[in-house]
C-alpha cells in the first residue's frame, strides 16, 4: 500500500529534530550534596510587562526604595497548570497562558522569526513556555498588589495595599467584585473545596472568611497581632493565620474557632523572639513513610524555611541558606512535595530536597542554588506537572526529543481526501528552520500509549519561574534532552564516518562485495539531494529510480542469474577488488520473491 509518513522533520536514523542547541547552561551550585538534580538549566524565556523597562535598561542595585523600581511580589500558577498570574508594584494583574497546542507555538515562532529578520533574535534554541503577550491584564487596584489566589474554576483573587480584595475571571476583562477592608491585605486564599468562600488576613489583625455570593463576611475573629499570611488545610476544615510576631494560629473554618498555635522562632540569637511570617502553605505528603500526612511549610523573616506536621504541630525540617530578612519572600512546595523552592535577597533561587538521605545531619540539608536575577529574587516557583504535560502537547522541541510523538501512517488516498500534504523543508518559516509537521490535516490521530502519557510528565524537565525587584519575570528550563541530544550527535557522527569510507573494495572476510554501489557509482544524485532535505514520498521515489526498481524487481545490468547453489558457492569465495563483484537482485517468480546472486 502506498503510504506517507506524517511526523517531524527527522534524519534517517532516528527522531532527531533539526533544532539549534540551547543557550549556555546556568551554573548551578550545590551544598551538602554531590549530584545535581537541577543541572542543564538554561534561560528559556523572559516575560515583559508593557510598562516594564526595556531590555537595554541598566540593572537595578540590590537595594533601594520600591518606588524607584517595579518589584513583582507574587507569581502563581493556576490549578490546572494552564496559566501564570503575576502582580506587584505596578498595580496590574497579568496572566500568561502556557503554550498548549502546535498552532500556538507556530504563532509564537512567526513572531520570533520576525525578530530574527530584524536583527533582534537569537540563534539559540527557542523553547518558550508561555505565549509572549499576556492573555489578560487586570487593572483596578490603586496600590501595590501583595497576593494572588486561584480557584479550581479559574477565578482569581488579588489583594492589595489599597485595602481591597478583587475578584476576576479569565472569561471577563473587568473586575467582578470588590471586598473592602480597613487596612492592607497581605494574604488571601480560596477555600480548596468550595470556591464560594475565601480567607483574608489583614494588618487590622482580623481574620475574615468571606462569602462571595453574599458579598459579605461569613465569619471573622480578632487576632492579637497583625496578620501577614493565611492558608487553608488541604481539606478546608481548618485554616491558619501567620502574624508579624511569628505566631501561626490554627482555627476551625466553621465559625473560626481557635484550636492551637505554633511560635515560629529560633532557639537562640536575635530571632529567638520570633520573626514575621511571610508565607504559609499546606500540602498532603505524597512520598515516603509520611505519605498522606499534611505538612505545613512556613517562611519567615529570620531567613529560615520550616516544615511542621499538622498532626502534632511538631517541627520536622528546617532549611537555610537563602536570605530573607526584610522582604515578603515565600517558599513553595513542588506539587510532588519532593522539593521546596524559595527566592532570596542575594539574587539567587534556592531549591532544597525534602527527602532525607541516610547519615544526613539535620542542620545540613542538601540544597542547590543559582543566580536568577541582578536584583532581589522576590518570587520563585516550579511549574506543576500539568504545565509540563500541556507543554509537551505543543510540539515542544525539548520534550518531543525526550518523548518522541506517536507516528501516524496514512495512505496516499487518505492524504488527498484529507487535504494534507507531506511537509517539505521549503515550507518551514525562518528561511530553513525546521518546524514540526503542520496539523491541518483531518486524519485520525494515533492513540497515545500509556507509556507515552506517563513519559509526558517529564520529571527531569523542570520549569522554574522567578521574578525580581525590577519587574523582570524569567522562565528557566531544565534540558532533559541533553543526554539524548549528545547520544544522537555521537551516533550521527559514527554513521557519517561509516558512509564516508571508500566502498567497492570487497570484504576481507569473504562476505559480499559491492559493485556499482548506489552510493558510490550509480546514484550520484542521492548525495546531492540528501534524504534529510527531501520529503518522504520524494525520497522513496528517488530510491526506486536510483535502484532501477520496478514491479517488484530490479531492472538491467545483469548477465544472468545464478542458482541458489551457485550463490552459496559465490558467498564462500573471497572477492578481491580485481575480481568480479556480486550484486543482489530480487526476482519475482509466480508471486514469490527469492534472493539470488548475479555476476557481471
Amino acid at each position: 500500500m502506498n503510504a506517507q509518513l506524517f511526523t517531524h522533520n527527522v534524519d534517517n536514523l532516528g527522531f532527531n529534530p533539526k533544532y539549534p542547541q540551547p543557550p549556555a547552561y546556568i551554573k548551578v551550585r550545590t551544598k551538602y550534596k554531590k549530584e545535581k538534580e537541577f543541572d542543564h538549566l538554561f534561560l528559556a524565556q523572559e516575560l515583559k510587562s508593557r510598562c516594564a523597562k526595556g531590555e537595554g535598561a541598566n540593572p537595578s542595585p540590590q537595594s533601594g526604595t520600591a518606588a524607584s523600581h517595579n518589584p513583582i511580589w507574587v507569581v502563581e500558577f493556576s490549578k490546572d497548570g494552564k496559566f501564570l498570574a503575576a502582580g506587584g508594584q505596578d498595580k496590574v494583574v497579568r496572566v500568561w497562558a502556557v503554550l498548549s497546542t502546535a498552532e500556538e507555538r507556530r504563532a509564537h515562532e512567526l513572531v520570533e522569526a520576525e525578530k530574527k529578520a530584524s536583527g533582534g533574535g537569537s540563534m539559540h534554541l527557542s523553547a518558550p513556555v508561555f505565549q509572549q503577550k499576556p492573555v489578560r491584564e487586570y487593572v483596578g487596584h490603586t496600590s501595590t498588589i501583595l497576593d494572588l489566589s486561584w480557584s479550581k474554576n479559574d477565578f482569581l483573587l488579588s489583594s492589595s495595599m489599597d485595602k481591597t480584595v478583587r475578584l476576576w475571571h479569565l472569561s471577563r476583562n473587568e473586575n467582578l467584585c470588590t471586598f473592602k477592608h480597613s487596612d492592607f491585605v497581605p494574604s488571601i486564599q480560596f477555600h480548596p473545596q468550595d470556591d464560594r468562600f475565601f480567607l483574608a488576613g489583614s494588618l487590622d489583625a482580623k481574620l475574615r472568611l468571606w462569602s462571595i455570593p453574599d458579598k459579605s463576611v461569613a465569619y471573622w475573629t480578632q487576632v492579637n497581632d497583625m496578620i501577614t499570611s493565611v492558608a487553608f488545610t488541604p481539606d478546608g476544615k481548618a485554616c491558619i493565620a501567620g502574624t508579624l510576631g511569628g505566631l501561626c494560629m490554627f482555627y476551625e473554618t466553621e465559625g473560626l474557632k481557635f484550636q492551637s498555635q505554633i511560635h515560629v522562632k529560633s532557639t537562640r540569637g536575635q530571632n529567638a523572639k520570633g520573626s514575621k511570617i511571610t508565607g504559609i502553605q499546606t500540602k498532603t505528603w505524597s512520598t515516603g513513610r509520611d505519605k498522606g500526612d499534611v505538612k505545613i511549610l512556613v517562611t519567615s523573616n529570620d531567613s529560615r524555611v520550616r516544615v511542621y506536621s499538622l498532626r502534632d504541630n511538631s517541627l520536622e525540617m528546617k532549611f537555610r541558606a537563602h536570605e530573607n530578612a526584610c522582604s515578603q519572600i515565600r517558599a513553595t512546595f513542588t506539587d510532588d512535595t519532593e522539593h521546596i523552592i524559595c527566592g532570596s535577597e542575594d539574587r539567587k533561587a534556592y531549591i532544597w530536597s525534602t527527602s532525607t538521605p541516610e547519615g544526613e545531619k539535620k542542620n545540613q540539608r542538601p540544597v542547590e542554588m543559582f543566580e536568577a536575577h541582578s536584583s532581589i529574587t522576590t518570587c520563585a516557583v516550579i511549574a506543576p506537572v500539568k504545565t509540563r504535560q500541556l507543554l509537551s502537547a505543543s510540539e515542544d522541541p525539548i520534550f518531543d526529543l525526550c518523548n518522541p510523538p506517536p507516528v501516524t501512517l496514512i495512505s496516499r488516498e487518505q492524504s488527498v481526501h484529507g487535504g494534507s500534504q507531506p511537509p517539505t523543508d521549503g515550507s518551514a518559516s525562518g528561511g530553513g528552520s525546521a518546524l514540526p509537521t503542520p496539523a491541518e490535516s483531518t486524519f485520525t490521530k494515533v492513540a497515545e500509549s500509556p507509556a507515552y502519557i506517563a513519559r509526558s510528565a517529564h520529571t527531569d524537565g523542570n520549569i522554574v519561574v522567578t521574578a525580581d525587584y525590577t519587574g523582570s519575570i524569567k522562565v528557566f528550563r531544565q534540558d532533559c534532552a541533553f543526554a539524548k541530544r549528545m547520544r544522537l550527535a555521537t551516533d550521527k557522527s559514527d554513521t557519517a564516518s561509516v558512509f564516508s569510507k571508500r566502498t567497492g573494495t570487497g570484504s576481507k572476510m569473504g562476505g559480499l562485495g559491492r559493485s556499482g554501489s548506489i552510493i558510490s557509482k550509480s546514484a550520484p544524485r542521492v548525495r546531492r539531494d540528501s534524504t534529510s532535505t527531501q520529503p518522504p514520498n520524494e525520497r522513496i521515489m528517488s530510491w526506486q529510480r536510483d535502484l532501477g526498481f520496478s514491479g517488484g524487481q530490479f531492472e538491467g545490468g545483469g548477465a544472468g542469474n545464478v542458482t541458489p547453489r551457485r550463490s552459496v558457492a559465490s558467498m564462500a569465495r573471497s572477492v578481491s577488488p580485481e575480481k568480479k563483484r556480486s550484486r543482489i537482485s530480487v526476482v519475482s517468480d509466480s508471486g514469490s520473491s527469492s534472493l539470488k546472486l548475479g555476476e557481471r
